[in-house]
């Protein structure tokens, strides 16, 4: 008991040091957008401080065309209005592939995360740091823990009215769904009925459902204005996961002082850039290091938006519920916590909310698992994701010492048994 009380007392210390870097961070360098220079220069600040902890310390460039991951959202309201001119014109064929052409870049670029048409948007540079802590005997296993200290571009659309977000994405994409499945049932009226268009040749209930069609452009083309251009603060969305990585270092580094060194754990502390633009930057990482870092017995522990206490989750799928994490690995993680008097839970994320970097290394075959602490799905989510309002004020500090505690427990508790 005395022993977890201390080690409550040294995660409230890191907690609050944690918090104070990201105020400072955002203080000099603000939102965070890949490939800006504020995100080269925070990583350049993070990499400094991570260098006085670790064995080790990298930088590692990747390339990234961030406007791409959402392209999708404009490209779709674009094709709207043309589909529906070629519906009237008596083509409902050609509606028919545009309209599917633009659900294909949505599956394929947000469901499944894959790089579709990032070549025909600009180019940028996305940085990755990493420190490398080894262990004093052989290595035996890796932890990696990361956060990501790129910043997400302003919700427009929920910052202008949180009531309405959800029921004009959700109209927009109904109403793309119902002009494919009309431009579906004309292109079949045609191939077997060979009708053409005329007014005397469309069945009344038809014409109808062109005019209603027509009429959905109006909420199809509110999606336009889904995101802005500017940067989000991105305090806890997702700068003090990557500062807690810091103060990770630091705890390892001072135990190895005194005597306490890990035996057979490698540690790598990482904060990934390009999150908020697809995993383009863990996904590089994975990619790069699942023959060397990534070899042998190893475990993702990821932090993603520390807003409430009260939601401590950890999750064991991602990517929209396509990609599943540990289970075991969540389920060890909700019983340290809970050994230590915390609340936390362990559950799938929910479809159509994204995905957090523990999705790159799931797919490679590695054990991971991602805390969150705000409700994450598409009716609850904290008012300041994704907003101007995520400040280091929103972050609660108490969710941050708790991570922070669990994080420890977890690496040393691998490295006990």
């Amino acid at each position: 008991m005395a022993r977890v009380k201390m080690q409550k007392l040294k995660a409230s210390k890191m907690a609050q040091q944690a918090i104070d870097r990201v105020a400072l961070l955002i203080e000099m360098f603000g939102p965070r957008l890949v490939g800006d220079e504020a995100t080269d220069r925070t990583s350049d600040s993070l990499h400094e401080e991570l260098s006085s902890s670790c064995d080790s310390v990298y930088k590692e460039q990747f390339e990234v065309h961030p406007d791409a991951f959402l392209g999708w959202i404009r490209l779709m309201v674009l094709s709207y209005p043309v589909a529906v001119v070629m519906l009237w014109l008596s083509q409902p064929y050609l509606s028919l592939i545009l309209l599917c052409g633009g659900i294909g870049i949505m599956v394929t670029e947000f469901f499944s995360y894959r790089e579709t048409i990032d070549r025909f948007y600009p180019k940028k540079t996305g940085t990755n740091i990493y420190g490398v802590i080894e262990p004093q005997e052989e290595v035996l296993q890796t932890v990696i823990y990361s956060g990501h200290h790129d910043s997400a571009k302003v919700f427009s659309l929920f910052v202008n009215n949180r009531q309405t977000y959800l029921p004009k994405v959700i109209s927009a994409l109904l109403s793309y769904a119902f002009l494919t499945l009309l431009s579906l049932i004309e292109t079949f009226r045609q191939l077997f009925q060979g009708t053409f268009f005329s007014f005397g040749s469309v069945p009344a209930v038809i014409l109808v459902l062109y005019i209603l069609g027509t009429a959905a452009t109006y909420a199809v083309s509110l999606l336009w204005f889904f995101e802005g251009k500017e940067g989000s603060p991105g305090a806890g969305d997702n700068l003090i996961a990557s500062s807690i990585g810091v103060e990770l270092a630091s705890y390892f580094r001072q135990k190895r002082m005194q005597g306490e060194a890990l035996k057979h754990t490698r540690v790598i502390i990482a904060s990934f850039d390009g999150e908020e633009a697809g995993l383009r930057g863990s996904r590089d990482f994975f990619s790069r290091h699942i023959d060397d870092l990534c070899s042998g017995k190893t475990y993702h522990f990821n932090v993603d938006c520390l807003y409430d206490r009260s939601h401590m989750t950890f999750l064991t799928s991602d990517q929209n519920n396509r990609v599943p994490l540990s289970q075991q690995m969540a389920t060890d993680c909700v019983n340290i916590a809970k050994s230590m008097g915390y609340e936390a839970k362990s559950r799938k994320i929910a479809f159509l909310t994204g995905a957090t970097d523990a999705a790159e290394s799931a797919k490679r075959g590695i054990e991971a698992t991602t805390l969150i602490a705000m409700p994450w799905n598409n009716s609850e989510r904290s008012e300041v994701y994704h907003t101007p309002d995520d400040t280091v004020e929103q972050i609660d500090e108490v969710a941050v010492e708790q991570t922070v505690s669990i994080a420890i427990r977890f690496i040393e508790r691998l490295d006990t048994d």
